[in-house]
């Protein structure tokens, strides 16, 4: 994917979610199966992956590179970062604990789809001061795949945003069940 796709890639998708759980009412918003988290817990949750990546992408580009180095191998498409992803969640990867959210209220809910929004607004605007070539060789950290192209953390976070709002849309199927 080239830059624009991948604007418009987390433009649509984390709007899509942001959508999806403007529609929840109090109570659909609040469900909770089991031990899975709810529709607010889901969203604060992107809100925490998505603000550190808004921060990289403004860091200076020497600065990236003295403390994380640079990718020393081709980086991965789209399909091949989602398997290496899907691999490591059936190992039983989860969130750290830095990234699990709290119980959310229903009165957070508008706040953190602003918050969303724009954090998605800033990312796509920092995300052209980047090169093609930069995105692939400048690397971060993440937290279950290791080091990854800025492209490739660019790629996981489209791919995250969408299996988060699948869960939280299998979540809500409980509901009616129960």
């Amino acid at each position: 994917m080239h830059q624009e796709q991948i604007k418009t890639e987390l433009k649509e998708r984390h709007q899509a979610f942001i959508n999806y759980i403007t529609e929840l009412n109090e109570n659909t918003f609040n469900y909770k199966f089991q031990e899975k988290w709810t529709a607010g817990q889901q969203l604060a949750h992107i809100v925490m992956c998505v603000k550190p990546l808004v921060y990289v992408f403004g860091l200076d580009k020497i600065l990236i590179e003295q403390k994380f180095g640079k990718l020393d191998r081709p980086s991965q498409t789209y399909d091949e970062l989602l398997i290496s992803y899907l691999e490591k969640f059936k190992e039983g990867g989860k969130a750290p604990d830095n990234f699990v959210p709290e119980e959310i209220s229903f009165q957070q809910r508008e706040n953190l789809c602003i918050s969303l929004d724009q954090l998605i607004q800033d990312l796509c605007l920092k995300l052209g001061m980047y090169t093609e070539s930069e995105l692939d060789t400048y690397c971060i950290p993440h937290p279950l795949l290791g080091k990854l192209s800025l492209q490739e953390m660019l790629y996981n976070a489209i791919y995250h945003v969408e299996h988060h709002h699948k869960a939280a849309i299998r979540n809500l199927q409980h509901q009616s069940i129960s």
